[in-house]
């Protein structure tokens, strides 16, 4: 085990210390495959019984048997028991060092450099979000789609909690059912809770609860690539997300083909949200080929890019001196 998992393994110590009685016992053995190791233990249900000093000793004793042998119990563990929770509502500091901190560093379904979209929307809707996935990035958005982005050797919910803890902006498809999903309705908790902006899609149903405040975007009979669009123009016109944004951009449409590079900067500029200097640093990143700086030229001469930048005129008053003057 390495030092993440030992912490893990004594927040589990912890609890079933406080809280386990036999039948949790029996439901751990059962859970883990275990159950002989446990029930041939010669103290644990005696020391459990009448509350004897060694039975921190004989949990731990336990637990070392079950998890060194195969340390992956040690997330079904937690899980079945909801231990995170437990410690979360105990310790709130402590569990962001052991289960928050962890997750976010197994989040590398991320884009480097790029602004971090979680999806929330209902297994059904797979198909149309990994579409609008894709109309994203192109304006350097790293979307993270569940079900698509899990990679199979992987426990589901560790990445759907690596990407809710490190999302910068969460976008929920709210439709018929969406209300009665618990993950959908955790996964928006977690964005309210985080203080995280919340697009709402509303294919249906309109937002709800606490998130009923955001206004959400119309998206029946829309296709992928324009409910991209509109996410892209809504996060522009919120100040916190802008320069992030644009320098996204710039990273991303260095690597788009041409035609679907001058079609987005041609409609971020009609737009009318970036100014004419956001446009010329945009321009000047972009990796330009002359085909597309022609193609762009009216735009590029507007904003004043790929200019030299002009000498400075000096304004001192020895500018001008004649050193051949005599005295």
């Amino acid at each position: 085990m390495d030092s993440s998992e030992r912490k893990k393994v004594a927040v589990i110590a912890k609890y079933i210390t406080e809280s386990f009685s036999d039948s949790d016992w029996v439901s751990l053995g059962q859970v883990t495959g275990k159950l002989k190791a446990i029930t041939d233990h010669p103290r644990l249900f005696r020391s459990l019984s009448f509350g004897d000093e060694d039975y921190p000793y004989c949990v731990a004793e336990v637990l070392g048997t079950i998890f060194s042998e195969d340390s992956n119990l040690i997330p079904e563990v937690i899980d079945y028991f909801d231990i995170d929770l437990w410690y979360q509502q105990k310790d709130p500091e402590k569990h962001k060092k052991i289960f928050v901190s962890s997750a976010i560093k197994s989040a590398d379904f991320w884009k480097d450099g790029y602004v971090k979209m979680f999806i929330s929307h209902l297994s059904t809707n797979r198909e149309r979000m990994s579409a609008m996935k894709v109309g994203l990035a192109n304006w350097g958005i790293s979307a993270f789609v569940a079900h698509e982005d899990i990679e199979a050797s992987r426990e589901w919910r560790d990445e759907v909690e690596a990407g809710l803890e490190s999302m910068e902006v969460l976008v929920a498809l709210v439709e018929p059912g969406f209300k009665e999903s618990d993950w959908c309705a955790q996964e928006v908790g977690y964005a309210l809770g985080r203080k995280i902006d919340i697009i709402p899609l509303r294919a249906g149903l309109d937002p709800f609860g606490f998130f009923g405040k955001y206004q959400g975007i119309q998206v029946k009979g829309k296709q992928a690539a324009q409910v991209a669009n509109e996410i892209v123009l809504t996060l522009l016109k919120k100040p916190q997300h802008r320069n992030a944004l644009l320098q996204s951009m710039s990273k991303a449409f260095a690597s788009l083909q041409s035609k679907n590079k001058t079609e987005l900067i041609s409609l971020l500029d009609s737009w009318e949200i970036t100014t004419d200097q956001q446009l010329k640093v945009l321009l000047e990143q972009a990796s330009l080929s002359d085909f597309e700086r022609n193609s762009l030229k009216n735009l590029i001469s507007r904003v004043g890019a790929f200019k030299a930048p002009e000498p400075a005129i000096s304004t001192s008053r020895f500018d001008n001196f004649d050193d051949e003057i005599p005295f």
